[in-house]
């Protein structure tokens, strides 16, 4: 038979036979913040500074959770970070059911309270405040994204996530946004419509039309 390298499929199964090629490290999740935009920050631009609260590896652990070695496979669930109990739900039948390990919370290795590390407390990481400056370009308009690559939670053994900034236009007193418009709703009086009539309005930037 041929080898895989003539299988067009085997880049997608990891070579075909005998397993897939290496992983790289799973990315975080990322973090999603909004944040409410008034129609002159969209029209003028603005920057706004967005404090953030992140996990970041402890530095006196190096996010191991204690001293080198010191996570161990959990007893109670031999490592598979789950445990299966059977209830029966009638005569001969009988329900299996699967929940997390309370010992090791799901994760299938735990550390013995003595190896904690004393500033994590076995957590592995710590609470991180990052301030990010968010740039609100001109002309963004509502649902657009702003992302911060790598600025999520890192765990160890994993890639950060990224934070997400989401802008939200808010509603303006006197104009409408429609498209790349600015529309200016104006109630006139029947003299006004007929005759015609002169007014001043203040723009979004301040000048005075």
């Amino acid at each position: 038979g041929g080898g895989d390298a003539d299988d067009p499929f085997s880049m997608f199964f990891g070579g075909g036979r005998g397993g897939g090629g290496r992983r790289g490290p799973q990315k975080g999740e990322d973090i999603v913040h909004s944040i409410k935009a008034s129609l002159e920050d969209l029209y003028n631009g603005k920057t706004v500074r967005l404090a953030i609260s992140r996990n970041k590896p402890c530095p006196d652990c190096d996010g191991k959770g204690g001293k080198e070695g010191c996570e161990k496979t959990c007893s109670d669930c031999n490592g598979r970070g789950v445990k299966v109990s059977l209830r029966q739900i009638g005569p001969g039948m009988v329900q299996q059911m699967q929940s997390a390990c309370n010992t090791c919370r799901g994760k299938g290795k735990s550390i013995s309270e003595k190896d904690k590390c004393k500033s994590c407390k076995g957590s592995k990481v710590y609470k991180d405040r990052k301030v990010l400056e968010v740039n609100i370009e001109k002309g963004m308009v509502h649902g657009q994204k702003v992302k911060f690559s790598g600025e999520a939670d890192e765990i160890p053994g994993t890639l950060p996530g990224d934070v997400v900034i989401v802008v939200q236009a808010k509603d303006h007193a006197s104009f409408k946004r429609k498209g790349a418009d600015l529309v200016l709703p104006m109630d006139l009086s029947l003299s006004e419509s007929l005759c015609g009539f002169t007014k001043t309005i203040t723009h979004l930037d301040g000048r005075v039309l």
